[in-house]
């Protein structure tokens, strides 16, 4: 009897450590979501840069970001270099600097993949990982980029299934959705249901200013505009003094709304004389 109540004691300690330190994470990858958010108040996409470059530094420094190639290192490499490649595309879409730098990342998210063969990744790996992998796209051989497309709805759709309350999953699968031509299983009704989720389930500011962002779109596009015009209202107040939501506003006014612009940007900067 004493033996079985050890046992059962130790599985208790085990599982409530394992919640303890996946709690602990979750927390770091919330500050690096925010840490991302407050790129927003930079003038310039240089001086947004330099802050991703200041993040990191500050991860290493603390010790939350090493050179060891471990799931949680990579997830923190993946936000952090991600933001840092908008940004490069942002200020130079032409830039010889994208390609390699991108691929980067994208060669050690599959070097990964291919060294733990069981796949069993946590969620915020495989988020992180697919909004590295479609910034890569362009850059890798069509069939190849076709297949990761595909995989990359299923496992959107099973971390959504399987995490129905993760702000950040609903985001980026209701972005995936948006996007994709319906005969290829997108579907905007899809995108605005996970939009809406997302904004109730949100549990950092990254999050609820971003589902935030894209719902007010959603609405855009249907001439909602109260609606709209409520959620950026929000979105100013979840991160006073943003140069982002003003710029929302302006492509608005002009008759776009940000989700056109995102596949449309170089066509529209030209009429607007950006």
């Amino acid at each position: 009897m004493f033996k079985k109540l050890k046992t059962l004691s130790l599985i208790t300690l085990i599982t409530l450590n394992f919640h303890s330190v996946f709690a602990q994470n979750v927390q770091i990858i919330y500050k690096v979501l925010d840490a991302r958010l407050s790129t927003r108040l930079c003038k310039t996409s240089g001086d947004a840069i330099e802050r991703m470059d200041e993040v990191k530094a500050d991860f290493e420094k603390q010790g939350l970001l090493t050179s060891a190639n471990t799931e949680e290192n990579l997830i923190i490499e993946n936000m952090i270099n991600l933001e840092r490649y908008n940004y490069m595309y942002e200020k130079d879409m032409k830039s010889a600097e994208l390609k390699p730098f991108i691929l980067s990342q994208y060669d050690k998210i599959n070097a990964y993949k291919d060294a733990h063969p069981e796949n069993n990744f946590s969620p915020w790996f495989i988020l992180s990982s697919g909004d590295v992998i479609n910034s890569s796209m362009q850059f890798i051989p069509q069939a190849t980029a076709i297949k990761q497309g595909l995989r990359e709805k299923d496992e959107y759709d099973t971390v959504v299934n399987e995490n129905p309350q993760m702000s950040f999953a609903l985001i980026n699968s209701a972005l995936w959705y948006y996007f994709a031509p319906a005969i290829g299983g997108g579907s905007k009704s899809v995108a605005k249901n996970q939009f809406s989720k997302a904004v109730e389930y949100a549990q950092c500011d990254y999050e609820r200013f971003y589902s935030r962002v894209y719902l007010s779109q959603i609405y855009y596009d249907e001439n909602k505009k109260e609606e709209c015009k409520t959620l950026l209202d929000e979105c100013d107040k979840i991160l006073e003094g943003n140069i982002y939501i003003p710029f929302i506003r302006m492509l608005n006014d002009q008759g776009y709304s940000l989700l056109y612009y995102t596949t449309n940007r170089e066509k529209i900067d030209k009429k607007l004389g950006r």
